[in-house]
């Protein structure tokens, strides 16, 4: 790690060692911020789900602050921010609000933060696109397509047609987005004493923005490679063959390589040491839902509804049951990429069968 910046209690591990360690510093409280390095602040809002709450981070600028994902359009994420605007983000302007990717709990509420900061948004493209289409459907339209969708996947009749008669439950969460502008990978944000470079990944989301500082091993991971929990990995309702697994995968590889003097930085849960690390017990993770699957489907035919009572054997939410079903999904889809299952359409409901 560069000698320009050691993280508040920090005892990086030794590059080789074969653990991850979480930085000991405690999770800011509700309407602080705290320091990760001299031009980045962590703050953690709360959300009304199973995961409740999210990492949202300010990067110091010569310009202001330059802000790292939004949460959700509620009044409770509009009080969390405007105590933070009002209390640590005074004094300064935002600059720019960057968005990850385009689920709700990092998009929802970018919109009303710009006409509250007159802040441009910066998000990648395939992100924006998404963002835009999920924004643009009716209550109707996205009612039916989350209810073919379900359909297709063999869900009971009841679950979807209550799924079908809920609209547009993205827009709920989510208010509009003002024009916005599109970086990619050449994109650089110059903050005090860093230069933060954009990455995009699918598998998570299909465009996926995470930023690195090379110099100083800095890796804001967001949503991709979390310490506790497995990233939800799911298919997109405008594209349901894509391998979005097989795409983590290689992610999953590549970040094998990061050794244990980079500090990660997530979307939840707690920066840590040993993203390696992480990255090697994700990959068994996902592995070992993979041979659950193959282990179900020998009784016979699959649909995406037996494989996601098989990998999620609790109750579940209808917010839970989107991310559930498109992450069964996910693993069938690759299951069938690599020519282990193969899909058959009777009644117009899939099923995979082991080849």
């Amino acid at each position: 790690m560069s000698d320009r910046f050691m993280p508040p209690h920090a005892v990086p591990p030794h590059a080789t060692d074969e653990v991850m360690t979480p930085l000991a510093i405690d999770p800011p409280k509700a309407g602080e911020m705290v320091a990760l390095a001299d031009d980045l602040y962590w703050m953690r809002f709360a959300l009304p789900f199973r995961l409740n709450h999210i990492n949202l981070y300010a990067f110091d600028t010569r310009d202001g602050w330059l802000l790292l994902d939004c949460g959700i359009n509620s009044e409770a994420i509009a009080n969390q921010w405007q105590a933070m605007l009002d209390g640590p983000l005074s004094g300064k302007p935002v600059c720019g609000i960057i968005v990850s990717h385009y689920h709700a709990d990092h998009v929802g509420y970018a919109g009303m933060l710009a006409e509250i900061t007159g802040a441009p948004v910066y998000m990648g493209a395939i992100e924006y696109g998404q963002a835009s289409w999920s924004l643009a459907q009716t209550d109707a339209g996205y009612g039916d397509i989350m209810g073919n969708t379900y359909a297709r996947f063999g869900l009971p009749d009841g679950v979807v047609a209550r799924i079908r008669a809920q609209g547009n439950y993205f827009r709920k969460l989510s208010r509009d987005l003002p024009a916005v502008t599109i970086i990619d990978e050449n994109h650089q944000f110059y903050t005090k004493s860093g230069v933060w470079t954009p990455r995009f990944d699918t598998g998570h989301s299909p465009g996926h923005m995470s930023l690195f500082d090379a110099d100083r091993k800095l890796y804001v991971c967001v949503d991709f490679l979390l310490p506790r929990i497995s990233p939800n990995i799911s298919v997109s309702l405008r594209a349901m063959e894509v391998d979005m697994l097989g795409h983590y995968y290689q992610y999953l590889e590549e970040m094998r390589q990061l050794d244990n003097r980079w500090l990660v930085i997530p979307g939840h849960d707690w920066p840590y040491f040993g993203g390696g690390i992480r990255a090697a017990d994700l990959i068994e993770h996902h592995n070992a839902r993979l041979q659950q699957l193959r282990d179900a489907a020998t009784t016979g035919p699959m649909t995406t509804a037996n494989a996601m009572a098989t990998l999620f054997a609790f109750e579940l939410t209808d917010h839970e049951l989107f991310f559930a079903s498109c992450e069964a999904r996910a693993h069938l889809n690759h299951l069938a990429a690599r020519g282990e299952m193969r899909i058959v359409q009777k009644a117009e409901i899939d099923y995979f069968n082991l080849c």
